[in-house]
């Protein structure tokens, strides 16, 4: 599957997360992550093999390549920062699922890790739940962490924003000339 098609299907996949994030919870997360990943501080909830795992599942979601991807986007510090805050109830069902994951990888290819798969292993495993609650909430957060504001602990170098070809948001400023109320008074 391409990369565009992949991010339009993304979008209705989203129903099938664990996450079920307002916007101030999610920026209070991205701030958190932004500090944790500017200090190049340790992880706050993640093991540094569950960092590992979601990272590399995270890497095929949005893949490295002609352009920079999640990892480039720092995601995993992302979604370490809201697992750890509004949304902690998704890590243990997260933690559970990759327990799960990592059994199925272990029968079916001997070997004790996603990150340890070669990438088509990596594609084939995914297919195989990408119609579950784990996969979309995993999903969910790469796509968050990657196109979020840089200021939001995401989206480093603003990765996600060049690879869509988003300039970054317009300042803030009031329109020169006259305003509504001004122009109300003197026509009234």
């Amino acid at each position: 599957m391409k990369r565009r098609t992949f991010l339009e299907y993304s979008g209705a996949a989203i129903g099938g997360s664990w996450i079920t994030m307002t916007v101030p919870a999610m920026l209070a997360a991205a701030g958190v992550a932004a500090d944790a990943r500017a200090q190049a501080a340790g992880f706050r909830v993640l093991s540094l093999s569950e960092a590992s795992e979601f990272e590399a599942i995270a890497a095929q979601i949005i893949p490295s390549g002609d352009t920079p991807g999640a990892t480039e986007a720092g995601v995993i510090f992302f979604m370490d920062a809201v697992l750890s805050g509004s949304e902690s109830t998704a890590l243990k069902p997260l933690q559970q699922g990759l327990l799960s994951l990592q059994d199925d990888i272990r029968t079916t290819y001997a070997v004790e890790s996603f990150a340890a798969l070669d990438n088509g292993q990596q594609i084939e495993t995914l297919q195989r739940i990408e119609e579950t609650a784990f996969f979309n909430t995993l999903r969910f957060l790469t796509l968050a962490g990657t196109f979020c504001n840089p200021s939001q602990g995401g989206n480093r170098d603003q990765v996600g924003w060049k690879l869509i070809g988003f300039k970054g948001p317009l300042p803030t400023q009031p329109p020169f000339g006259y305003y509504d109320a001004d122009y109300m008074k003197k026509g009234a």
